[in-house]
């Protein structure tokens, strides 16, 4: 009787419901720097393992410029530890209005909390490229 009732128990818990968003590392990436180009605060603070409110905030001039497209590719992870790595990548965008894409490598570290990717720090900004404003054609 006593067994019958442990297995009628057994996985009557709350279920884990994991944020698709942050599945995976490049999943977390791609939802962070997405948030980035839209100018979403919240939504890049969530990426964040400690939500940290110092970066971004809204109205912030971050260093790209507004862009038709942003896309990460070539992915390399360096496992650290159970449930943290590393991760380079590329940032390939093309400025609003213009032909040309621009890129440039990155890392950040990646912590697994609850079974969803999170950003625990980036790497350094070396690695950023510098501004380079779009040049516009100007009405007179």
């Amino acid at each position: 009787m006593i067994a019958f009732a442990s297995l009628t128990l057994l996985g009557q818990g709350e279920r884990a419901i994991v944020d698709p968003r942050f599945i995976s590392p490049s999943a977390t990436l791609t939802t962070y720097w997405s948030s980035l180009r839209a100018g979403d605060a919240n939504s890049a603070w969530e990426c964040l393992v400690e939500g940290r409110h110092d970066l971004p905030r809204p109205g912030m001039l971050w260093f790209l410029p507004p862009t038709d497209e942003l896309t990460l590719q070539a992915f390399r992870s360096l496992p650290v530890t159970g449930g943290r790595i590393l991760v380079s990548y590329e940032v390939r965008y093309r400025p609003a209005g213009s032909g040309e894409v621009h890129s440039f490598r990155t890392a950040d570290e990646m912590v697994r909390m609850r079974g969803e990717w999170r950003i625990a720090r980036p790497i350094g900004e070396a690695s950023m490229p510098e501004w380079q404003p779009t040049p516009r054609t100007v009405d007179i």
